[in-house]
């Protein structure tokens, strides 16, 4: 029988939570510990949590290879020794081999108690290993040497040496194989993990748990299922955005066999709140009169500050400015299809991918220049190099965009200089560029007074041979956000 003490509370209760606070106010705070013993994770920079422990005043981490004898007097040398907090990011060697960790409770230099050995495996990386794919630094960092760098093609976070320390884990019906190919994957204002497949968008946390996933529902296509493409955001404050299409008849593209009319895509950014509803949408077919067939959609910025919306076309070779949350077109750049059309900025740039917004405010793309009206033995150094661009938008009445700077990406021994797609382009200190090529697999981080910083190439083995291995967008993650993503929140 269960006695009943007062305000409702069950005499099991009271016992329970009076157990729970005299183990807070003992010794050591449950469940604190990690990684837990047992566990396997898919990364080797680890964010070791530790209990609390009454008395202590700091924190010895000590990390072993496992071995077959773990008592204390067979573990040998550590192969990591760190003093910290009940929080501490460490890196183990290597993918594929289990470990053995354990924390000491110091005061001062007393070690007041030693926990037990925990240990866990970490496992191969099946996308970026020395006879898969690999990043082969030919630049190393010094400015930049503590930054972090996510590359799409082998769903790998690499540091600026060229490392592999974490991939996105095989999630059923989230990143295995049957989802296709992963793009886009980026640090979230909240220090989640957001990126795209051929099937979905999804959010993960480090330790690849899925927090979100688009509602794929159709309500926007008009389809089964959504048709999202190339770029998916979480905003600072929570919403999601991506770029899907809405299919839409098109009465000049005639009937199918069953007498229907045919339908065609339009362009379309999609915003949704965390429950998975739309909130927001921009259909670029009411704006520009063309679908996505002819525009190629391929990139989107959102400058929350400014309440403006930025839509990059790379066949039209078109950057679309546009009011949020109005909708309103208020400028293009780019070719100019028409006398009268209102866009400028003619033959400043071609097939361009991922605009943004830099810390002057100042529009930034990375520059394809892939002009696709050439044939392909007219495309030569002189009139297809990428570049690296940054506009000056008009401000007042007869103003026109205007080239500020401007960094060619150059020839490389390595790769070769044509870009037809993918690239990608992040400000990182005032002036200072981290640029993915795209299509060579090139990348690299420019100053402001163009020299270069780092600078990678991305391979892939080919029957024993290492050749450029093409990239869709990499993305940086910097020294102060790596806590908030290893721990989370």
């Amino acid at each position: 029988m269960r006695y009943s003490l007062r305000g409702g509370v069950s005499c099991s209760m009271r016992l329970r939570f009076l157990f729970c606070l005299w183990l807070v106010l003992s010794t050591v705070v449950c469940h604190a510990m990690f990684p837990k013993d047992g566990a396997v994770l898919h990364y080797r920079m680890i964010g070791f949590r530790f209990d609390a422990y009454k008395g202590a005043t700091g924190y010895r981490l000590e990390v072993y290879n496992f071995n077959n004898d773990p008592s204390a007097n067979a573990l040998g040398t550590p192969i990591i020794r760190i003093d910290g907090g009940r929080k501490i990011i460490a890196t183990v060697p290597a993918f594929g081999r289990r470990y053995m960790w354990r924390v000491l409770y110091m005061n001062g230099s007393k070690v007041l108690y030693t926990s037990t050995l925990y240990f866990f495996t970490v496992k191969k990386n099946p996308f970026s290993n020395d006879t898969v794919a690999r990043v082969l630094v030919t630049d190393s960092a010094t400015k930049y040497s503590d930054m972090l760098v996510f590359f799409d093609n082998t769903r790998t976070l690499y540091n600026m040496r060229g490392e592999a320390l974490w991939y996105v884990p095989e999630i059923p019906g989230v990143s295995d194989s049957s989802a296709g190919v992963l793009r886009d994957i980026k640090l979230s204002p909240a220090g989640t993990i957001t990126f795209l497949t051929k099937k979905n968008v999804h959010e993960i946390d480090y330790n690849g748990h899925v927090l979100w996933s688009g509602p794929n529902d159709g309500k926007v296509s008009g389809n089964a299922v959504e048709d999202y493409h190339h770029e998916f955001t979480r905003l600072h404050n929570g919403h999601y955005m991506v770029i899907g299409n809405k299919f839409v008849p098109d009465k000049t593209a005639g009937s199918d066999s069953s007498g229907n009319v045919r339908k065609t895509s339009c362009g379309c950014v999609i915003e949704y709140n965390s429950k998975g509803q739309v909130v927001w949408l921009w259909n670029s077919c009411d704006h520009i009169g063309l679908g996505d067939p002819t525009t190629h959609f391929n990139s989107f910025y959102l400058d929350e500050k400014r309440k403006l919306l930025y839509t990059s076309y790379r066949n039209i070779s078109r950057i679309v400015k546009a009011a949020y949350p109005g909708g309103k077109v208020l400028a293009q750049y780019g070719q100019v299809t028409r006398a009268g059309s209102g866009i400028q900025g003619n033959d400043m740039f071609y097939a361009q991918h991922n605009c943004g917004v830099n810390s002057d405010g100042n529009l930034t793309l990375f520059n394809n220049n892939f002009k696709m009206d050439l044939p392909k033995e007219q495309r030569n150094e002189s009139n297809c190099m990428p570049t690296v661009l940054v506009l000056k938008e008009p401000t007042r009445p007869g103003d026109t965009v205007r080239k500020l700077w401007e960094y060619p990406c150059g020839t490389d021994v390595l790769t070769d200089f044509i870009s037809s797609s993918g690239g990608t382009i992040w400000e990182l200190d005032k002036g200072d560029y981290l640029v993915c090529q795209g299509l060579p697999g090139r990348s690299f981080i420019v100053s402001k007074d163009k020299k270069i910083l780092w600078k990678t190439i991305s391979q892939q083995n080919e029957g024993g041979t290492w050749k450029p291995y093409s990239i869709y967008r990499i993305s940086p993650v910097r020294k102060a956000q790596v806590s908030r993503l290893v721990f989370g929140g």
